[in-house]
């Protein structure tokens, strides 16, 4: 047996990229050098679809604000509630306050940039983490366990809304103000 042990390099984790193909370069570059293992999306639709056929298998989203419309950043939302061990990273976020303001206020978790990783809102979790708890009685507890498994064993082509619903959703169109192009 030789004496010489050779470093072991691991992922820190995995982490799902979504950007356009010509921005990702070097957002891969950054999380590689931070020891992240990872996927690429084009698209926040796409990126979704990802993130609920694999639930644990990552541990990052990074959202290029140059890739997407801010409407698109809602997916930080759908992430947040759905999966909430999964951080929220923008980065190519120069020249997009608006765009910046906007993933904050949905739950982004901070920015990457080429320095690494940078998280914003500790005092807002510093604040939760100090809210008191109730226990929950063991009863309700086994209850709740087993609408959540219940959950997880629908699949994700399965209608969440009737046709009748949908007809209704898509009949009401959101009043979106006018882009004032002049400020």
């Amino acid at each position: 047996m030789s004496g010489v042990s050779l470093p072991v390099v691991r992922p820190i984790g995995r982490a799902l990229v979504v950007a356009a193909a010509s921005a990702r370069a070097e957002i891969l570059k950054t999380l590689d050098h931070l020891g992240f293992e990872c996927a690429e999306a084009d698209d926040p639709y796409g990126a979704f679809v990802e993130l609920c056929n694999h639930r644990l298998a990552y541990h990052a989203v990074v959202l290029s604000l140059a890739s997407l419309y801010r409407e698109e950043l809602s997916i930080i939302t759908a992430v947040k509630s759905r999966l909430p061990h999964i951080d929220i990273w923008l980065t190519q976020t120069d020249g997009r306050q608006a765009a910046l303001a906007e993933g904050v206020r949905f739950g982004a978790d901070g920015l990457l940039a080429e320095d690494g990783l940078h998280r914003m809102g500790q005092e807002r979790n510093n604040q939760t983490a100090r809210l008191p708890t109730r226990a929950i009685p063991k009863e309700r507890a086994s209850a709740l366990a087993l609408e959540a498994m219940e959950l997880d064993d629908v699949q994700i082509g399965e209608p969440v809304l009737t046709s009748d619903e949908l007809r209704a959703l898509l009949q009401d169109q959101p009043m979106i103000p006018p882009y004032n192009t002049a400020d």
